[in-house]
């Protein structure tokens, strides 16, 4: 029976650590989203995009509204 025990938690042992590793690309992507120097980053390069005509101007205001969005999240998240 102890070996069993062992087997098993054996098993277990890397479908922890997959979790652990999962949880902190999670919490990553969460942080990346919700940077608003990033986003504010984006916003930049957007303009560029735009200024040298590489998206159109619907485009433009599409990716902007998306971003303005995220940045209002991040923004009410951190008066949270």
């Amino acid at each position: 029976m102890l070996m069993l025990t062992g087997f098993l938690i054996a098993l277990m042992l890397p479908a922890k650590g997959l979790i652990g590793i999962f949880k902190k690309i999670a919490e990553m992507a969460e942080a990346e989203l919700t940077d608003e120097s990033k986003i504010r980053e984006g916003l930049v390069q957007l303009e560029d995009l735009y200024d040298n005509g590489k998206i159109t101007e619907e485009e433009y205001h599409e990716r902007e509204d998306r971003l303005m969005e995220r940045l209002n999240m991040a923004r009410e998240n951190k008066d949270e």
